[in-house]
């Protein structure tokens, strides 16, 4: 069963979202780098200035666990509400670290040197990257939780003259009360959560601490596994079925480079797995809250194109990503012994899978 996503109040929003829905349908895994994506974390792709004289826009990801349809997809579609044509007036090129974070300085750097105009940070450590090492250069962000952290500013219309962009705090739920809520609901005997994070990224430590107090005061306790590449997710994931967890949770970029490793292990332990990232719920998660990343990359690639046309960022306010998702997966709950209440699944903006045989 496929339940497409509600109607929203605008034509231009029900194209936006034709995108999104089909992938949804056919199962479209975010693990895939794209063709212009990095591999090893070298900055294949931003290598020269753009042709023809059109500015060139750099893109970078510091992992691949977030679809196009959130990332470049929505923001070229932005940029065509704006009247502006990848290939016509604008080149756009593409590099990802693939959760390595310690080669984002370079990737940033390769952009500077091939005379970006505009560098597109996807995902909070691409921004403290850049905040650190472009700071000469434009700079529009994306698919993020707290571009403070990160140094970009002190608030909204508070912030460095070079950057803006979209954000959504807590990744649509800040203090991860919701996401514990999520849990009790499908998992209604669960006592133990299980969270992987990444102890180098300070955003990953703060949604484990934030996802620990909720849980307490939910009555839950949770064992926390730290990861510190893609390497280590399998062994952490078997180290969480060891402890008897009832249900993993995770967060960080290098967390989710392993999500193969993690899901293979999790049902192996028959465990649910539940993510922040929509994209995972089709490779094996049973659920995902998450902000609308689509309106997201839209009001980014807006932005991006006001900037090309020669606005400064200083002028622009950052712009905080409001509305939130629940993407529900009701096979993969069925293999994990789970029935999906019907409330969820009435609230839910997707269903997928199809009830377990």
């Amino acid at each position: 069963m496929t339940r497409s996503f509600r109607s929203p109040r605008h034509p231009a929003a029900s194209l936006r979202l034709l995108g999104l829905a089909a992938a949804l349908a056919l199962g479209v895994a975010c693990s895939k780098p794209d063709a212009g994506a990095a591999g090893g974390g070298q900055a294949a792709g931003v290598d020269s200035a753009g042709g023809g004289g059109r500015p060139l826009v750099a893109l970078i990801r510091a992992a691949d666990w977030m679809g196009s349809e959130w990332g470049e997809d929505a923001i070229k579609l932005g940029m065509r509400e704006a009247d502006m044509e990848e290939g016509k007036d604008y080149e756009l090129k593409i590099s990802s670290a693939q959760g390595d974070l310690a080669t984002l300085p370079s990737l940033i750097d390769a952009a500077i040197d091939a005379k970006a105009k505009v560098i597109v940070t996807l995902q909070d450590a691409t921004l403290q990257a850049a905040v650190q090492r472009a700071k000469g250069v434009p700079i529009v962000f994306n698919l993020l939780s707290d571009p403070f952290a990160a140094g970009a500013g002190t608030s909204d219309s508070n912030h460095l003259p070079n950057i803006t962009g979209v954000y959504s705090p807590g990744f649509g739920d800040p203090e991860q009360t919701l996401r514990v809520q999520l849990i009790k609901k499908i998992v209604p005997k669960a006592r133990k959560i299980g969270v992987l994070f990444s102890p180098e990224e300070q955003l990953s430590v703060i949604f484990k601490d934030r996802m620990t107090t909720a849980s307490k005061k939910a009555g839950l306790s949770v064992e926390a596994a730290p990861v510190g590449n893609a390497n280590e997710v399998g062994d952490a994931t078997r180290s969480l079925c060891g402890k008897k967890v009832d249900a993993i949770e995770l967060f960080g970029n290098a967390a989710h480079a392993g999500f193969a490793s993690l899901i293979k292990t999790a049902k192996e332990c028959k465990i649910p797995v539940f993510s922040p990232a929509p994209f995972e719920v089709m490779q094996g998660a049973v659920a995902s809250f998450f902000p609308d990343f689509q309106e997201g990359g839209v009001e980014a690639g807006k932005m991006l194109a006001r900037v090309l046309h020669g606005e400064s960022p200083a002028k622009i306010p950052f712009y905080q990503l409001k509305t939130t998702k629940l993407i529900v997966n009701q096979g993969e709950a069925g293999k994990a012994g789970l029935t999906v209440p019907k409330d969820v699944l009435q609230k839910a903006d997707s269903v997928v899978g199809g009830p377990a045989k």
